[in-house]
């Protein structure tokens, strides 16, 4: 069973949800997050870099990572096996935070495409999970701070031991930093 995991700040009154961030802030917030997902799928991390904090944290179920040089180092690390894989970040919603900076949700989807003679039919969807994205304006600029992807299911054609399936699963707080 997969539960989803959501930040308390995301149930915040109604109204502070709608006055918190402006709508250029929104917008700017959830470009981001799906140039976050382009970026990394067109495997260009200078474009990538440019748009994270040097304080960068990703919380991912590859692992965790401080910094954005070591952040981008352990995404490239696993290209291999995002091979014919096409990223994208559903029902993206942001809201602010009482210390100025914003926070998305967004549900993460994985499909991979492509001809494989002998594996799957593609398309199909090789894995799904949460994204919590953290921002603050940098010089008067949206950037990244954070991206914890969280619950990941991973489809049972998808090459990886059932061990790190099982602990693609499991949320942040219960994973194990590696």
């Amino acid at each position: 069973m997969i539960s989803t995991i959501v930040p308390s700040g995301y149930f915040a009154p109604l109204e502070k949800a709608q006055t918190g961030l402006g709508a250029d802030d929104q917008l700017a917030c959830l470009n981001l997050v799906a140039r976050f997902e382009w970026c990394f799928d067109a495997r260009n991390f200078d474009a990538l870099g440019e748009m994270l904090t040097d304080d960068f944290v990703l919380d991912h179920v590859w692992g965790y990572r401080e910094g954005r040089d070591a952040s981008i180092a352990l995404l490239r690390e696993k290209l291999p096996i995002n091979d014919g894989l096409r990223h994208a970040s559903l029902n993206p919603t942001v809201y602010a935070e009482d210390d100025g900076t914003a926070t998305a949700l967004s549900y993460l989807l994985g499909v991979l495409v492509g001809e494989d003679a002998g594996g799957p039919q593609r398309p199909i969807i090789a894995g799904e999970g949460m994204r919590v994205d953290r921002f603050r304006k940098d010089g008067g600029i949206w950037r990244m701070t954070a991206c914890t992807v969280d619950q990941m299911w991973v489809h049972s054609s998808f090459p990886i031991p059932d061990d790190e399936r099982a602990h693609y699963r499991l949320d942040a707080a219960s994973r194990p930093r590696i």
